[in-house]
């Protein structure tokens, strides 16, 4: 009777969750889905090699974007890190698109005016090049982002994520499904997120965007929901989007 119970419960919290699905962008880069790994950066390293090792599985490396950190915590430059750098080499020679996450991920380091924004631009592209790589997109860190920062990255001709919406260079703003099912995962919640993302990703007609923090996945829940959630992912015909970008 017990379990009996704790189905129902997860039945009517999914379908409250996935009723209110409004719609979201279709991104064309990005298609139906996408993941989106945040924090990449060579305090991660090991991390990364098994969430990687994990998305390799079932080949989905071109729908998997890597949001780095130039400079994490202001002092671990990516150039001091040539295994690393390796790495996300290879990555991108598999598929890998690697994109941007701030600069030094210190504080809500773009919540600034423009110079500052302009500055942090400029050394995390610099970055950045040692893997020639332009990077199309970016993600604040802590999604906070000044209107100042904003304008600067798009007269740069990037595309900011955010958590709720995604802005455009062309000025376009749009609603965005990006969510994280995985921060820290409690076992007791592994059916319920699993429920949750599988309705969410049925019911939503643009870019289903699934976020990932590295360290933060990492605990037998979070690979657990990673594991059956990219199974069920392989095994569904490819949605058709309900609305569609200009």
């Amino acid at each position: 009777m017990k379990a009996e119970i704790s189905v129902m419960v997860i039945i009517v919290l999914v379908f409250a969750a996935s009723s209110s699905i409004s719609a979201p962008a279709y991104i064309p880069r990005f298609e139906d889905f996408a993941i989106l790994i945040h924090d990449v950066s060579p305090g991660y390293f090991e991390q990364l090699r098994e969430i990687t090792a994990l998305i390799d599985t079932y080949s989905l490396q071109n729908a998997t974007y890597l949001f780095v950190i130039p400079n994490h915590g202001g002092g671990m430059p990516l150039e001091d890190y040539p295994a690393f750098v390796a790495f996300l080499g290879r990555l991108k020679a598999e598929g890998y698109h690697v994109e941007l996450h701030g600069y030094a991920h210190t504080g809500d380091e773009f919540d600034c005016n423009a110079s500052t924004a302009e500055k942090k631009l400029e050394l995390g592209l610099r970055v950045l090049s040692c893997l020639n790589v332009t990077p199309e997109y970016f993600i604040a860190p802590r999604y906070s982002l000044s209107e100042d920062a904003l304008a600067v990255l798009l007269s740069r001709n990037i595309t900011v994520i955010g958590e709720d919406f995604v802005y455009f260079p062309n000025g376009t703003v749009e609603p965005v499904y990006n969510r994280e099912y995985t921060w820290y995962l409690p076992s007791p919640f592994l059916d319920y997120q699993l429920a949750s993302a599988r309705a969410s990703y049925a019911h939503t007609g643009g870019t289903f965007l699934l976020s990932l923090h590295p360290k933060a996945v990492n605990n037998d829940a979070g690979m657990e929901f990673l594991r059956e959630f990219l199974g069920f992912l392989k095994t569904c015909e490819k949605r058709n989007p309900l609305n569609g970008l200009g």
